[in-house]
């Protein structure tokens, strides 16, 4: 009684003549406890006329009354109630009729009530469903709604779908049917695979969720020439696998299909000429095409068709996972392009090191780039012709050759200096003072084996940042290349002394050992106002206090950092070392952003020495016995202090006044890329030596500057049609210029809209990050599939949207728009057989 009173209080929100016949007359007390008593309750029993009466003149316009006919209800000609009963509304009882009456339903729905009676069982259902109806509503649209409900989804078919896929595939194979799970009940399970129909154009006899997913995989294979992938799946894939909520379980699905449809099998038998394009339906397509890639690249292939490949395959949904194995290759085609431009030439130490200063350094940075992603990505067997071809030709072609030819300008110095290039133990009067000098306070920071390329590295990730600027110079190191002569080179002081039992080195008579010391003699140097701190220390302190007290008490701050040194140094770590070289650009980029946050502008960041590191076995042909000599009191593996040493063609002797510093020793430097044998040391990482890579020593000028000096790529749309007459778009986009330097690139999210904002297409992610100089080559086409919700604004202007996400937020802002129209004629309605 009381579901059928509170019915009642729903007609009458809507209607102000509630008819109720009951011929059984089981409802003759329901009808008399009603409660309400602003409706006025007549009962009509042979009194139809006057009953009439009754209601037309009654004084109050805006009078409810309830009226109970204990009778059928009579044909229209002799309903004499017949126009009220049109005015108002014919109540009805019976679950079915409750049921519409409680969703606001007309009476023309009640097979809806009557097929899907589950679904009525429950107010809450009800409720929610009443919420979505609309006039003009159709059985389809309110079966959509009532299954939008149960599936508590949006009321979107493709959105139930994504809902119903939240499931482990393999799990489903025995599990019950998701769909049948949530429409069973309420006998939904057909009108939702009619929809999937409508959508999809999937048909079978007995259609089920894993069946679908795997039509849905076979038509997004393209290995697969029996299965079609219908154009509105086409859209629901990538829509599935753009979405953060969903995309997890797309990838479930995809390597539960890839087994399935066996997919490996297939690429097995793949022409040596095709290639899968950007299709990214499967992970084994990157791993495929990054196999395919390297065996072209050791074929030869030309660079800028493997740098397409690779532009292609960014959007892919699993670049993520296999971004080092791309970016392995990238590094390794830059390295042969580096390789074919070198002249490894020089006339002159100063000239050797102008060329490598010059250019030679990205060569020894590709190598480490491309080591350092190859050891990332972990997929040894894909990579397998990139690395062995990386690092023969590495050694082979430039550090073997390079290192031969230094050695020839080594062997004829006398004395160890270069002309035109500041020496290191000049770093404080030529770098330091000057901010001095202009009452400017300074910050140093010694990043221990930070070697000259992987400094031009992190400068130029720095110049990419906002408001920095980095200026990359060089000094000659002092030799022997180590560590406590390098840190001592750098302090303020006129002379260096080298306690050859040690390996020690003083400043001016103060030993330069250990951070007390080396503040001690900064302090000195500078009347208290300089000190120097661990970088451990330096990243605990706190920024507000303890941080900017540093500052205001002190004009120069040395910064001792070791990350590289550390870990290269160790027999046991070694083969990290390009590892360690990344680790240190994360801290040093900590380092230099607290600098800036306790106000510090200028900053000098630099090195002690550098490093020869190659990632495999040192071959034995770099094993250089120690000369012959009086004694030896200190023994590196690149150099070797002692009296009286014998000379031979593979080494170079030099006396400490040759190198500038103060001892009665001399030492002996193995050419090229010997090694002195030393007892439980490391073979692959060694420094201490006269090459290149362990002498030239970075120096980068550092300062943050006020305004903002960074800018993106824009990016320009080109044959755009007037029209879209056919179920997709194909238009070309052009990125304006290289992103390099303070040129950073831009991501965009590219869709067909209508003009109310509705989705008409797949949606494409695209980063524009092209380096290359050429302006055809930074031009890319992209083809957009047309949903099937474009039909629904066929003859209507739409618009082609390029967005983008707002930095460090998730918020999606309209970077460009272009209208056209949409124009499908008749005919493409229909499927091509």
């Amino acid at each position: 009684m009381k579901r059928i009173h509170d019915s009642l209080q729903h007609v009458f929100q809507r209607h102000r003549l509630v008819f109720w016949y009951d011929p059984a007359q089981e409802w003759a007390e329901t009808f008399e406890g009603y409660p309400d008593k602003e409706v006025l309750k007549l009962t009509v029993a042979g009194n139809e006329f006057g009953t009439k009466v009754r209601i037309i003149r009654d004084p109050n316009p805006d009078a409810r009354f309830l009226i109970y006919i204990p009778t059928d209800r009579p044909a229209d000609a002799d309903n004499w109630l017949l126009d009220l009963l049109l005015q108002g509304y014919e109540y009805k009882a019976d679950k079915a009729s409750l049921a519409l009456q409680e969703a606001g339903l007309s009476h023309g729905f009640l097979h809806l009530a009557e097929e899907h009676g589950k679904y009525f069982d429950s107010g809450k259902r009800v409720q929610a469903l009443k919420e979505l109806i609309e006039s003009g509503d159709q059985s389809r649209d309110i079966r959509l709604k009532m299954m939008a409900v149960l599936a508590d989804s949006a009321l979107d078919v493709d959105a139930m779908l994504l809902g119903f896929l939240h499931t482990d595939p393999e799990a489903e194979l025995l599990a019950t049917d998701p769909v049948d799970e949530c429409f069973g009940e309420a006998a939904l399970v057909q009108p939702f695979w009619q929809e999937v129909e409508r959508l999809f154009g999937y048909s079978p006899s007995t259609p089920s969720l894993r069946d679908f997913a795997v039509s849905l995989f076979r038509g997004a294979n393209p290995l697969d020439s029996q299965a079609v992938l219908h154009p509105h799946a086409r859209v629901f894939l990538q829509r599935w696998k753009d979405s953060q909520t969903h995309c997890i379980w797309f990838r479930d699905w995809a390597h539960q299909m890839e087994k399935e449809l066996q997919i490996a099998t297939a690429l097995g038998g793949l022409d040596e000429r095709k290639m899968l394009g950007d299709c990214d339906t499967f992970e084994i397509f990157e791993k495929f095409t990054l196999h395919r890639l390297c065996h072209k690249f050791a074929d030869g292939a030309a660079a800028a068709d493997l740098r397409a490949v690779v532009q292609q395959r960014r959007s892919s949904i699993w670049w993520p996972q296999h971004a080092h194995g791309y970016a392995a290759l990238e590094q390794a085609v830059e390295l042969r392009e580096f390789l074919v431009g070198a002249e490894l030439t020089m006339d002159s130490v100063t000239s050797g090191v102008n060329r490598y200063v010059t250019t030679w350094w990205r060569i020894d940075m590709a190598y480490r780039l491309c080591i350092w992603n190859l050891r990332r990505y972990g997929q040894v067997q894909v990579m397998e012709q990139i690395s062995k071809w990386v690092e023969k030709s590495y050694v082979n072609n430039f550090l073997l050759p390079l290192s031969d030819r230094w050695s020839d300008q080594v062997r004829s110095m006398e004395t160890w200096e270069c002309a035109g290039v500041i020496a290191q133990r000049r770093f404080f009067n030529h770098y330091v003072q000057p901010f001095l000098n202009k009452g400017l306070k300074v910050f140093v920071i010694i990043s221990d084996a930070l070697r000259y390329e992987a400094a031009s590295d992190f400068a130029q990730r720095l110049r990419s940042a906002n408001r920095w600027t980095a200026e990359v110079e060089a000094v000659f190191g002092s030799l022997p290349s180590y560590t406590q002569l390098g840190m001592a080179s750098l302090l303020p002081g006129q002379e260096l002394a080298v306690d050859a039992t040690t390996a020690t080195v003083a400043v001016d008579g103060r030993s330069a050992t250990g951070t007390l010391n080396r503040r001690e003699i900064l302090s000195l140097a500078c009347e208290g106002k300089a000190t120097a701190i661990q970088a451990e220390e330096f990243l605990e302190l706190n920024t507000k206090t303890e941080g900017r007290a540093l500052m205001r008490d002190h004009e120069v701050i040395y910064i001792f950092h070791n990350v590289i040194d550390k870990t290269g140094d160790a027999a046991g770590t070694e083969t990290k070392t390009f590892d360690a070289v990344e680790d240190a650009f994360n801290e040093l980029d900590l380092i230099i952003k607290k600098v800036a946050n306790i106000n510090g502008s200028n900053m000098l960041l630099t090195s002690d020495h550098g490093f020869l590191f190659q990632q495999d076995d040192v071959a034995k042909d770099d094993a250089t016995a120690l000369p012959a000599a009086g004694e030896w009191i200190f023994k590196n593996r690149r150099f070797a202090i002692g009296r009286d040493i014998s000379p031979n063609t593979k080494v170079k002797i030099f006396n400490s006044a040759d190198l500038g510093l103060v001892g009665e020793w001399s030492a002996a430097f193995p050419l090229s890329l010997g090694r002195f044998p030393l007892q439980g040391s490391g073979m692959r990482y060694v420094h201490g030596g006269s090459s290149l890579q362990e002498v030239v020593v970075p120096v980068v000028k550092i300062h943050k500057a006020r305004a903002n000096d960074t800018g993106h790529v824009e990016v320009e749309l080109l044959r755009v049609p007037a029209k879209i007459t056919t179920g997709q778009l194909s238009i070309a986009l052009f990125q304006d210029r290289p992103a390099q330097g303070k040129v950073l690139p831009r991501t965009l999210r590219v869709g067909i809209y209508a003009k109310d904002g509705t989705s008409l297409s797949e949606i494409k992610t695209q980063t524009f990050d092209s380096k290359e100089s050429e302006a055809r080559q930074r031009e890319m086409t992209m083809l957009l599939v047309l949903s099937a919700a474009a039909d629904s604004f066929n003859n209507r202007e739409v618009d082609l949207r390029l967005e983008e996400t707002v930095s460090g937020t998730s918020h999606i802002v309209t970077y460009k728009t272009h209208s056209l129209k949409l124009q499908k004629p008749f005919t493409s309605d229909f499927d091509e057989h």
